[in-house]
Parts: C-alpha cells; structure tokens; sequence
C-alpha cells in the first residue's frame, strides 16, 4: 500500500471515529425543530444564547477576573468577582426561570404547581432585598417587596388562565417582563439606599441568592457526571468498529486486526496496573484494598443480571440500547438522589422571605434548623441507601415493562448506591474503586479471549466484542482524561468536568424534547432542558467568576458523585452486555451484539 493509501485510510478510519464519538450522539440526541408551535423558536433561540453566553463566561472567567475591576462581599466568606457582570448573572437567573415559569404554564397540574411555587418564592425572595431606608427590614413595605407581591399574583393567574391552553408566542416575553420588573426594582431600591451610606449591595445581594437557590442544580450536576462515561462507551464501540471494517477487503485479515487490537489494550492494561507499582516499589495498598470489594460488587451486579433475564425470559439489553436508556433515567435518578434539595430551598427562601416581613425569631430558627437537617450527611446517606434499594426492586418488579436496558441500568445503579452506604449504615467496609473494577474487567475478558482461543471459537464478532470490553476496562480508570483538555483553558480540573457535562448534555441529552403528550407537550418539554441547562451552567459561571467552588456550593463534588455512580453503572452494563454476547450458552444472558 503506498504512503498516500495508508493517509488515505487513516483519515476515513478517523472520520469514522469522529462520527462515532460526536457526529452521531449529537445528530440523533440534539433539540429538533420538528412539529414547533408558532413563536418557540425565538424562544430556543434566546435560551441556547444565554446557555452558550454562560459557556463563554466560564471560559475567559481567568481573563474577565484580570481586566475587570473586582468587588468583594465579606460574609461567611470573602467572593469577589467583576463588578461588570453582577447584571448579567442576574439576567441568566432570571431568563432560566422564566423558561420554566413559561413551561409551568402547560405541564400536568402538580408538576404547574410545584414550578409556579418555585418561580413565586423566587420573586419574593428577590424582592426581599429591598429591606428599605433602614436596611433592617421589619414590616416595612418597599417598592421591592409590593411589586414582588404583584408580579406573584400575576404569575399565579397567568399559570390558571393559560394552563390548558396551547402555547402561545407572547408568554414567555410576559413572563421574562413580569420577573425582570421585579428584580430590576427591588435591585435598583436596594442600590440606591445602600449608596448613600457608601455600601454595594450589588455582590452581596448575588451571593445570598445564588447561594440560596443555586442548590437547584445539583440534579444537572449529578446527571452531567455521567456524560464521561457515555463519551468513553462510544469511543469503544467507535475504535472497534473502524478496526473491523478497516480491512473488510480482507476476511481473514479481519481477525488478526482485531486480535492485534485485543494485544495492544491489553498490554496496556497490564502496564497501567503494574508500571506505577515498579516504580514506587511496592503494590498499589488502595488498589489491592479495593480488589475484594470491587469483585463483590461485580458478581453482584452480574447475579442481578441473570435475575432481570430470568424474569424478562429473553435476552438483556446491548451496549447500544443501554446508552439510549440511560438518557431517559439520568435526571429522574439524579433527582432522586438529591430528593432533600428542593424542600431545603424552600424552606431557605420562605425563612428569608419571612424575615424580610418581621416573622418571629423562633420561627425562623426552627426553619433554618430543620433545613441544616435535611442537609445533613446522615439524612444524606439514608436517602441514597433508600434510592438504591428503590431502584433495585422497580427493577426487579418491573423488568418487563420496562425498555430494553433499563432495567439492568436501574439494578446496577441501585447496587452501586446501596453500597456506598453501608459502611455508616450497617458497618460494613468492603471498599471498591474504579480502579479496582476496571482491573477486574480486564482480567475476566482476558480469561475468556483465552478459553475461546483455546476452543477455537473466538470469531470476528466476538473478538470484536471483547476488545470494546477491554477497552471500557481503560475507560473504567482513565475517563476522568477526556475532560482534561478543557482544564487547561479554565484552569481547574473540577470545573472541567462539570462544564464538560453540561455542554455534552446540552448538544445530545435532548431526546426527551422530541417526544409529545397532552401532559407534557413538546414546547414544555423544550423550554424545561433549556432551563435546567442555562441554570446550571450559569451557577457554575458565577462559581467560576468569584473563584470560589464552594460557593454556593461545589457542583464538582456532585459531577464526580454522578461520575462514580451512573457513569460507573453504565461501563459495568456495557461490559455484561458484552460477556453476555460472547457465551451464547449462558441462554437466558445472552445479548444481541451491540
């Protein structure tokens, strides 16, 4: 083959690769313009902007914090960010809740209910900063507060009258006018009478509601742990595709690349378990501690398995099938996981509203207490340990209503959370990693391309399988590298992550958009990703802008949890998947090939 040939088929077989990890994802999991009411587009239009406008800011955040002039707010903590762009946060927190606020207007009724709630704590939270001229508040009625009762009222009859009509062009530019009145006059008073004492209000009114209702993005954040995982089961299946149709010419020169392939990831793997052990002299303790653990935690996973195909009475779901499952349980298991969230928030904003109108001292302690509560790590740990199990029995029960991979991701992600728990529940230490399972995974692939080897049944199919497992064992230990690239423009690692799976999500997390029903139409179904995008990403702005991760709070942290759970979960099915596929005698776990 000459040279040209060879960069010809090197640049095709990357084409492919690309295709696979981000042309495809992207063309089949984007929002659709398809069977939109009159008016929705503008409206996308302006929440796409606002989402990539955040985006932008996190990037030159290092940038904007070394040209702009920076003011500080000293409270629990000392933030300080660019004065310049205290307007534009509020202006993403505002267009994020009217997006929501203009979905409430036609979900199901309890769903309208909870998001109206929400959006009218929201006004009068923020009309609450306008304490007024003696800055203690008290029953003093300000202009802040009173319009904030008015834009209240409005939202509350607009949602009546509009809840089961269709959607029309004008609501959302109504609802965005109604909530910007509001914080523009309660802002604006608070400004003015600070002023003549020589104070800004302007960052400390920012800190206290973001700090307050930025907790709401946790949800976002946990889902969007899970997008390194799904970058890394489509780069597998990628990589092996491009190899088995890179000489499709050639039958029999099809196995030997795969077999090459199979040598190289494994080589590599063994290298990557015992390299680092060489060089500092001795095992790796945490990996060999978590070695036990982890293969408990595999067996577990793999018995739940063969339970859910008994049950089925037919063949578990393929790689391909689990990816587009997990779309559809990410949120609704990050919400779940993070259940105490929404009620500390109201609980923060109603204390703080009712402070701002002179409600007993007693009263408000008992409301902060009972939020510290609810955010406790021991109410924390409960809760996940109740999801896990939840998660397993809908399963279990469930497993033939349920689409194909669902029900083995609900299991695997219910084990995995039910044994994070037991050490504070019960005791029990029986620790695992990523690490430690990733090892696991090579090592059982490795004895299986063996014994098929040996029996003379290790085919194309199989070996192509087999190389997509041993491959997932590398992404198990290494998917934490592809948000890497992104760290060097920001400059922290964490923050990478978080914004690596928010932008991933947003251009192929949408698939729940194209779906429509009398509950919850289309335009809802639009209009509420776009604001649980643009909020997330502007909480993570304003993280970014005052340098601060932990204020309001650290969404790394919970985009690692999501990562270790879901992510995990989704690479640990995709591996069954795979060894189901290859032992067609196991009957009952086989799997089509993905």
């Amino acid at each position: 083959m000459t040279a040209t040939g060879v960069f010809a088929g090197g640049a095709r077989a990357t084409a492919r690769v690309w295709r696979g990890i981000v042309v495809t994802p992207i063309r089949e999991g984007r929002v659709r313009d398809t069977g939109w009411p009159p008016g929705l587009t503008p409206v996308v239009a302006l929440g796409t902007g606002a989402f990539v406008f955040a985006v932008a800011l996190i990037l030159a955040a290092p940038a904007l914090r070394a040209l702009l002039p920076l003011t500080a707010t000293v409270g629990a903590s000392t933030l300080s960010l660019p004065r310049a762009l205290l307007p534009t946060i509020f202006w993403l927190v505002i267009v994020a809740l009217a997006l929501m606020q203009t979905a409430a207007l036609h979900v199901h009724r309890t769903v309208a209910i909870v998001l109206t709630a929400m959006t009218v704590l929201s006004v009068l939270f923020i009309g609450a900063i306008d304490l007024g001229p003696d800055g203690e508040g008290g029953v003093t009625v300000t202009a802040g507060k009173l319009i904030s009762l008015v834009v209240a009222g409005g939202l509350v009859a607009l949602t009546v009258l509009r809840r089961r009509s269709r959607f029309a062009w004008w609501e959302f530019p109504a609802v965005l006018a109604l909530l910007g009145l509001s914080a523009a006059v309660a802002l604006g008073a608070s400004s003015m009478q600070s002023a003549v004492f020589g104070i800004d209000v302007g960052p400390t009114a920012l800190s206290v509601v973001m700090t307050s209702i930025g907790q709401l993005a946790i949800p976002a954040a946990i889902a969007a742990g899970l997008v390194v995982a799904q970058v890394a089961l489509n780069a597998s299946r990628a990589v092996v595709g491009v190899v088995r149709r890179s000489t499709g010419a050639t039958p029999r020169a099809v196995p030997v690349a795969l077999v090459v392939l199979l040598v190289i990831v494994g080589v590599w793997r063994v290298v990557d378990v015992v390299v680092p052990s060489v060089v500092a002299g001795e095992p790796d303790g945490e990996l060999l501690a978590a070695l036990p653990g982890s293969a408990i935690l595999l067996a577990v996973v793999a018995v739940g398995w063969f339970v859910l195909a008994r049950r089925r009475g037919d063949s578990v779901g393929a790689a391909d099938e689990l990816d587009s499952a997990v779309d559809r349980i990410a949120i609704p298991v990050a919400i779940g996981l993070s259940i105490t969230i929404a009620p500390i928030v109201v609980m923060l904003l109603i204390v703080q509203v009712a402070a701002s109108w002179g409600a007993p001292v007693d009263l408000l302690a008992s409301g902060l207490e009972l939020a510290a509560v609810l955010g406790s790590a021991a109410v924390a740990t409960v809760v996940r340990a109740v999801v896990g199990v939840s998660l397993i029995v809908v399963a279990v029960a469930f497993v033939a209503r349920l689409p194909r991979g669902a029900a083995e991701l609900l299991l695997a992600i219910g084990v995995i959370a039910v044994s994070a728990t037991l050490p504070t529940l019960l005791g029990v230490t029986a620790p695992w990693s990523s690490d430690a399972l990733a090892v696991w995974v090579a090592l059982v692939t490795g004895v299986v391309v063996v014994v098929l080897a040996v029996r003379g049944t290790l085919d194309e199919e199989r070996a192509a399988l087999l190389a997509m497992a041993l491959v997932l064992s590398a992404a198990l230990a290494w998917r934490e590298v592809i948000a890497d690239p992104l760290s060097i423009v920001i400059g922290s690692s964490g923050v990478a992550l978080v914004l690596f799976g928010f932008v991933w999500g947003f251009a192929t997390e949408a698939r729940a958009t194209h779906g429509d029903s009398p509950r919850y139409p289309r335009a809802a179904r639009v209009l509420l990703f776009l604001a649980n995008a643009v909020f997330g990403v502007t909480v993570l702005a304003f993280a970014v802008l005052v340098r601060n991760l932990d204020v309001p709070l650290n969404l790394d942290d919970f985009a690692q949890f999501g990562d270790q759970l879901l992510g995990t979960a989704l690479i640990l099915c995709a591996v069954l998947a795979v060894w189901a596929a290859t032992a067609p005698r196991l009957g009952l776990l086989s799997a089509r090939a993905s």
